[in-house]
């Protein structure tokens, strides 16, 4: 039915056929909204994520070229997931104040790790630091939010039909590198694939979960029998440790 009306829009750019492609691919746009929407900073909405999503899935459907190898719905979801990053790098900057409660956090996890044998709740964090437990998962979701946009032309591509192998949470190459890109790529690959399987397998499961199955972190959480605010400190901690890992091949800046 979408190939249908895509077809359609191309061959006339009628406003019917344009309006019945936004409603045919608003749910997607709304999907990816609600995947995002675990590190908004204050002052961004998830209704403003989607406005910026829809804007996204006009430029999609203005850009696409039918004969390319990517279907129209892989080449909407990365426009309409750029429009909603390019909205969220706007307000990525983090205060030194925020990397300084960051570290208390760490500090905290680490010692209630050592002393109780298990990764600690948010309120285990906030209780150890005299915080409020939304204390704790404000940075939580504030470092989500910024691992998100910095690890993500790097990490993470929208997920694809046929993978299979371990490396399905990596990045894909894109449809025009250079013999020396791809190379890079290749290596960058081969190094988070090593990274990941440091990893818990609980952490392994909620990356999975979010970046192949493409789950919100509400869905995730209803799976693994926690709250999404504990989704969101588990997803933290490890891309934090990938970031880590990242660091120290060289690929990110300290």
């Amino acid at each position: 039915m979408a190939d249908e009306i895509w077809q359609k829009y191309f061959r006339t750019k009628d406003e019917d056929s344009r309006d019945a492609l936004i409603r045919e691919y608003l749910p997607l746009v709304k999907q990816i909204a609600g995947r995002l929407a675990m590190g908004l900073p204050p002052n961004i909405e998830e209704e403003e994520l989607a406005a910026c999503g829809v804007i996204g899935l006009l430029e999609a459907m203005e850009r696409y070229n039918p004969y390319s190898e990517a279907s129209f719905k892989t080449f909407a979801t990365w426009r309409i997931r750029g429009a909603m990053l390019d909205e969220l790098r706007k307000s990525a900057w983090m205060p030194r104040s925020t990397y300084q409660r960051l570290r208390q956090v760490r500090n905290a996890e680490q010692k209630i790790s050592h002393r109780l044998g298990r990764e600690p709740t948010a309120s285990e964090l906030a209780t150890e630091l005299n915080w409020s437990p939304e204390a704790v998962e404000q940075v939580y979701a504030q470092m989500n939010c910024y691992t998100l946009l910095s690890l993500e032309s790097l990490l993470f591509a929208p997920s694809t039909a046929d993978s299979e192998s371990g490396e399905e949470l990596l990045l894909t190459k894109g449809y025009h590198t250079m013999p020396e890109e791809t190379l890079e790529i290749d290596e960058q690959r081969e190094m988070l694939a090593s990274a990941i399987e440091k990893l818990s397998e609980r952490e392994k499961t909620v990356l999975a979960l979010y970046y192949k199955e493409e789950l919100t972190l509400r869905e995730i959480g209803q799976i693994l029998n926690v709250t999404a605010a504990r989704i969101s400190q588990i997803h933290a901690r490890c891309i934090l440790n990938l970031r880590e890992e990242m660091q120290k091949a060289g690929y990110l800046k300290s």
